[in-house]
């Protein structure tokens, strides 16, 4: 279906027919979601205006229910309206606005904000609770040490006084690791997604407490003096670093006229 059909049909489903209509009553009648649901819910179903016989409610039933397949549109049905308001809800509107810092100012979270933090992000969906990620504090000479564990992973040779100055593009760095626990239920992949989960649920939790974040790795992230300086266990992976640092005055006064677009939530969505 073109995108100049689909908008068509949107546009003639808006009034949503009284099948749709009575699917979402029964859907939101506990009154857990958004006021307009509520306002549906209240709102007298089409059949409750006159009474019927058994047989007439299961005529009934049939007609919408074949009407309901006839009509069922392909992929998802967006006619009912959203109860979803991404700007006053402060979490959604974080997720919204997030972006990737590359140019950090020289304050840090302390020690102390970090730890609370990482609390807060302990919640990351997690098959069976194995907590199978742990971050590492860098900071200081320990990035100069980093630097040099990537230069001898990629064979770099510097002149006498160089260094890799990449480390030091953040007075703060967070090493995430990977760290399976041996289960027989959760496979090693599953749990490289709990870890990323925890990183990217971090690099929410920084922004919204005002921090700017790059998430940065590399084809030298693995390499065995990169993991040897990070103490990895054999089983462990290293899924890149976290750099955190203030977010430059010039850039807070851009972000509230960033023309990024989000892209187009539809192409990730489908229906069996």
């Amino acid at each position: 279906m073109s995108k100049k059909a689909g908008k068509k049909r949107r546009q003639k489903d808006v009034g949503a027919c009284d099948v749709t209509r009575d699917r979402v009553r029964a859907h939101f009648l506990d009154g857990q979601t958004g006021p307009w649901a509520r306002k549906l819910g209240a709102e007298p179903s089409a059949t409750d205006s006159a009474p019927s016989t058994d047989a007439e409610a299961s005529a009934s039933s049939s007609s919408e229910t074949a009407a309901s397949a006839a009509s069922r549109p392909v992929g998802p049905d967006y006619s009912v309206p959203s109860s979803i308001d991404i700007v006053a809800d402060p979490v959604l509107h974080a997720i919204s606005t997030r972006r990737s810092i590359s140019k950090l100012g020289p304050e840090t979270p302390n020690d102390a904000d970090l730890r609370e933090l990482i609390h807060a992000v302990s919640s990351v969906a997690d098959h069976r609770g194995l907590k199978p990620w742990r971050f590492i504090i860098i900071r200081g000479h320990d990035r100069n040490r980093l630097g040099e564990a990537l230069d001898e992973a990629g064979n770099v040779q510097r002149k006498t006084g160089e260094i890799n100055e990449k480390p030091l593009r953040a007075e703060l760095l967070l090493a995430l690791v990977a760290s399976p626990q041996d289960n027989p239920k959760v496979p090693e992949w599953e749990q490289h997604a709990t870890a990323a989960g925890a990183g990217h649920l971090l690099e929410l939790a920084l922004w919204q407490a005002g921090w700017g974040v790059m998430w940065r790795s590399g084809n030298l992230t693995n390499e065995p003096a990169v993991r040897r300086l990070h103490r990895l266990k054999e089983s462990e992976l290293l899924m890149g670093w976290l750099y955190i640092g203030a977010v430059p005055e010039r850039y807070r006064q851009r972000l509230p006229n960033s023309t990024r677009p989000l892209p187009d939530p539809e192409q990730f969505l489908d229906t069996l």
